[in-house]
Order: structure tokens, then sequence, then C-alpha cells
């Protein structure tokens, strides 16, 4: 009985984290850019740090804030110069009239993320680090949104570390990460063969170094081989 109200409560904050911070608004995204709105949407959730491809990091909302504020500002006094032979033409197109920094890495441990916000990763530009440790309100769902966008090609490191909703079907959206070089998983109750699991990632992805250590101590896993 317990167990069944732990789980309703558990199932209200998850609710809310989607409802509040996680609803995904297009409109911003095509006001500023899909890597600034990801950036506004990951700290507004409570993510630990933020790196962008000029190197700034973020670590608070009042960062965040004025750091947008500045590189629309600056966005009119600077117009990229595009490489007719360059893979990512049609998207410098595309996003062309938005400041041109992107979204480099993400720690976004100990934070409210949830499913409906991944829509925002969808067209950030060059993800190449992805940490989510801790985070309780994404599940399978959320790594489809991964795959299914621009960092299927560009992320090369995951981290997900104590997620009581992630299962073994991620195994289907995780293998589509094709520029993955590590993924490290660790406590993840939802997944039922860990063996399997990692076999499955090392055949889909065979340049990718895969670790899940078995759940003993409490922590991040990185001790274990």
């Amino acid at each position: 009985m317990r167990g069944a109200f732990t789980f309703k409560i558990y199932s209200l904050r998850r609710r809310i984290a989607e409802r509040l911070s996680n609803k995904f608004n297009e409109k911003r995204v095509n006001e500023i850019g899909p890597d600034l709105a990801c950036l506004e949407w990951l700290m507004e959730c409570g993510s630990t740090e933020i790196i962008m491809s000029d190197n700034q990091r973020i670590t608070s909302i009042r960062q965040m804030k004025s750091y947008i504020k500045e590189k629309l500002e600056e966005k009119d006094a600077f117009k990229p110069i595009l490489n007719p032979i360059s893979d990512d033409l049609k998207y410098s197109l595309r996003w062309k009239d938005v400041p041109q920094v992107h979204i480099s890495k993400v720690d976004a441990s100990d934070s409210a993320i949830a499913n409906e916000g991944f829509k925002y990763f969808r067209e950030v530009k060059r993800l190449e680090v992805l940490k989510m440790n801790f985070c309780d309100y994404f599940d399978d769902e959320a790594i489809r949104e991964l795959a299914l966008g621009r960092p299927a090609a560009t992320l090369r490191d995951i981290e997900i570390v104590l997620n009581p909703s992630v299962s073994d079907g991620a195994v289907y959206w995780l293998s589509r990460l094709t520029a993955l070089r590590r993924a490290h998983f660790y406590f993840l109750p939802y997944v039922t063969n860990r063996q399997w699991f990692i076999r499955q990632l090392k055949l889909a992805l065979p340049r990718c170094t895969v670790t899940f250590p078995e759940a003993i101590h409490v922590g991040y896993g990185y001790e274990e081989k």
C-alpha cells in the first residue's frame, strides 16, 4: 500500500515537471534558435552546467539570461559566412538569423528534465557530451527524441546514472546514436538484463566503450570495471 502511494506521489511530481519547465515552446525556438532555447530549458530545469561552443560555462539561471541577452544583441553585428560545400549548409541557412553559438556539453545531473522537454534537443547544432545523472523524470521516450534529432550524429558521450524509468527498451534508441564513443550507465533498476543491454549496444556501436557495472554501491559506478 505504501509503495503504491509513493508511486502516485512520484507520478504527480513527474506530471508537474512536464507541464511547467518541460513544456516545449516551438515559438521560442524560432525566436532565439534551437541551441539558446535548449539552454534556457536546461537551466530552468535546474541543470548543473552547460558549456557552449565559445567555451562559456553556464551554471545559473541568472548567468543564462545574461548570456542569451548578450548573444541576441550581438547577432545583428555578426553574419556567418556559409561554406557552400559544408554538410551543415541547409542547417546554417535555416538558422542564419539566430546567434551563431551552440551547446557543446551538458551536465543535467540532479535536474527536473522530462520527456516533453527533450524536444528542445532535436535541432541543437553539435551536442557532444550529455550527462543525466540522478534525474528522475525521463524515460526511454526521451532517448527516442535524441535518436530522432541531430544528436544522433553528433553525441559522442552519454551518461545515465540512477534513473528509475529507463528500461531495456532504451537500447533500441541508444543504438541509433551513431557517433557515440562512450556510454556509461549505473543503477538503472528498470533494466532487467544488464548483460544483454551491454551486449546489444556493443554490437550496434562497435567503436563505443560501454560501461554498465553492477549496482553495488551508491555513486556513479566509475570505480567499477
